[in-house]
């Protein structure tokens, strides 16, 4: 498992580069929330929560380091990187 911080921050960049303005309010007001109740280190179960997150942003908004850095945990979480997510939903439309 990864240290929580590592998700943690990243989160938080995500959020920064707008990688979830695409959703409702409600969602991006609930991850705020969220964020502003964990505490270091995270649990298992907390940095899972904050990845179900990462399920929805749109990497195409990204800086390409900052994608290559969520990609990367994604990866050793065994997710789809966040890239191929944007695309196959695109797709699907």
């Amino acid at each position: 498992m990864l240290p929580g911080k590592t998700v943690l921050s990243l989160t938080t960049d995500l959020l920064a580069f707008s990688a979830f303005s695409h959703l409702k309010d409600e969602q991006v007001s609930s991850l705020h929330h969220l964020i502003f109740r964990l505490q270091e280190p995270l649990t298992v179960i907390q940095q899972k929560l904050l990845l179900s997150f990462w399920t929805h942003a749109d990497g195409s908004v990204l800086p390409a380091q900052l994608l290559h850095r969520c990609n990367m945990v994604l990866q050793q979480y065994g997710r789809m990187p966040m890239g191929e997510l944007y695309v196959e939903e695109g797709t699907e439309y």
